[in-house]
């Protein structure tokens, strides 16, 4: 109760501006058992989540002193840029939030604890998302819901052979959070022109591996867990230009050349997770622009398993697959995420934010409105402290929501206002100024090269092989990436028809 006690002040201070944190570094052996630990190296400094016990899970102490520390970070000339990473890598990186904590104190009527901690962390997410300087995290290892919003925010997000990477909210009623209904549709490379993908990861809760995650561009880069600390070690060598600072753009291509030096092959007998089968289930079924409610996802699954002859085995099965996954998840927090998926990725990340909020606040005093369809609670009680082996059984189903009630859910309320923390930049933006220069292109910009949507005289033919030799000799953000061929062949081969002149064209 101290430790909560003691971040109610410090949030209190907050909001006054006047929060100051002292800092202690590795050096000190009292230092050794705090969750974060901070160290000076170079002109670099590293924060280390340092929770192994709990995975890493993010509690209100980790955020407050993240979030100071960082402020402070960002007024120094001497630090140049900032590392991300965890003590017990490659175990884990984060597990997530702290929503057992959560969860207990909702039910015992704290429900403003719950609030003043995940304000602490979407604050923290909104602060890494505009840092000015670079910030690179280490994904090694579990890489779960307040993990992913730690990581996805940044630039620089590396990914190694022990990532695991999912947001797995449906599972205890919650929603995908952190941020991330605005950042996966921004990053993801295949399947997304509508935020497809976006929505089927965060309906599913698909764990997705290292590699994957690179591939789809959860990760920016891909880097051996073996050659971390190296890697570390030169990041923390790099000097700014003469008269430049930290947050110049030609900062970051340092940043980002530094850590191709360490870039490491994708093994060679890797199969990316979702064939072109698959990827045109996701397409069809997840459309953000078209859906309304989850039931109509459903629905389209239903068409590919049983009114469509011309779907293949494979389609039919993980059609199937994805049916049978998403009747676990709560009905209640697809419906929200779907709607969050619709708001956000329309949105500045300010608002997004704020939006996941005001949204987390409200499941968090649902515990007083059993008539909210909200089970956030009682799911997480039963499958995270109680550790039951069966499901929770969901009591609201898709046919007891309405859209005003998920409206509702997502709406500031009065009774609990809450807002996010202003930090040292005090900007906002719709797109990251930074992530797509540094990792693999997407299906839109290969698209928008092939039909000349990019500049290029589009009346002029083009084959498979000078758009490949685009992406990976001459385009200035992709050239030399690892799997940028891999990549494009993807989509071509499921995007593309080819003429006699072997010419590509875009299918409609």
């Amino acid at each position: 109760m101290k430790v909560i006690e003691s971040s109610f002040e410090m949030l209190r201070n907050l909001g006054k501006n006047t929060l100051t944190i002292k800092r202690t570094f590795m050096a000190s052996s009292v230092s050794l058992s705090k969750p974060v630990l901070y160290n000076v190296q170079d002109t670099a400094r590293v924060i280390t989540l340092n929770r192994s016990k709990k995975l890493n899970a993010l509690n209100g102490e980790m955020c407050e002193s993240m979030f100071a520390t960082l402020n402070e970070y960002a007024k120094s000339d001497c630090a140049n840029l900032i590392m991300v990473k965890s003590a017990n890598q490659p175990r884990s990186f984060c597990a997530g939030g702290d929503v057992s904590f959560v969860a207990e104190s909702n039910s015992n009527g704290r429900a403003e604890e719950s609030a003043q901690l995940f304000t602490a962390e979407y604050s923290l997410n909104f602060q890494m998302a505009t840092y000015q300087k670079p910030i690179v995290t280490f994904m090694d290892g579990i890489t779960m819901g307040g993990g992913v919003g730690l990581s996805i925010h940044t630039p620089f997000r590396i990914a190694t052979e022990n990532t695991k990477w999912a947001m797995p909210e449906m599972d205890i009623g919650l929603f995908p959070d952190v941020g991330t209904t605005f950042a996966i549709p921004r990053v993801i490379t295949l399947a997304n022109a509508n935020g497809q993908m976006a929505l089927y990861l965060a309906l599913t809760g698909d764990v997705i591996s290292g590699e994957d995650a690179y591939m789809l561009g959860l990760a920016s880069h891909y880097v051996k867990h073996d050659s971390l600390a190296d890697l570390e070690t030169r990041l923390a060598e790099i000097k700014t230009l003469k008269d430049g600072s930290a947050s110049d753009e030609s900062f970051f291509t340092m940043v980002d050349n530094a850590i191709e030096e360490f870039a490491s092959q994708l093994p060679k007998d890797h199969s990316f997770k979702f064939s072109n089968e698959k990827l045109n289930v996701i397409e069809s079924c997840f459309d953000i622009s078209k859906i309304t409610s989850v039931k109509q996802v459903l629905q389209k699954l239903d068409e590919i398993i049983i009114n469509n002859s011309d779907a293949s085995q494979e389609s039919k099965q993980f059609a199937s697959e994805i049916k049978g996954k998403l009747s676990t998840k709560s009905p209640t927090s697809m419906q929200v995420a779907l709607r969050l998926l619709q708001d956000n990725s329309k949105d500045n990340i300010e608002s997004a934010l704020r939006r996941d909020l005001y949204t987390a606040t409200n499941f968090c005093m649902a515990v007083k409105n059993p008539e909210s369809g909200v089970e956030f609670s009682e799911a997480t009680i039963h499958k995270l402290i109680e550790k039951q082996k069966a499901p929770y059984a969901w009591k609201t189903k898709l046919d007891d929501l309405s859209p005003s009630q998920i409206t509702s859910l997502v709406s500031p309320k009065p009774s609990m206002p809450v807002s996010l923390w202003r930090n040292y930049a005090n900007v906002t933006w719709k797109q990251y100024p930074h992530h797509l220069k540094y990792q693999l292109p997407t299906e839109t910009a290969i698209m928008k090269y092939i039909t000349g949507q990019d500049g290029r005289n589009n009346s002029l033919s083009i084959s498979k092989d000078e758009v490949i030799s685009h992406f990976t000799n001459f385009n200035q953000t992709t050239r030399g990436k690892i799997g940028v061929d891999k990549l494009c062949r993807m989509v071509i081969q499921r995007k593309c028809t080819v003429d006699d002149a072997n010419a590509l064209k875009w299918k409609n």
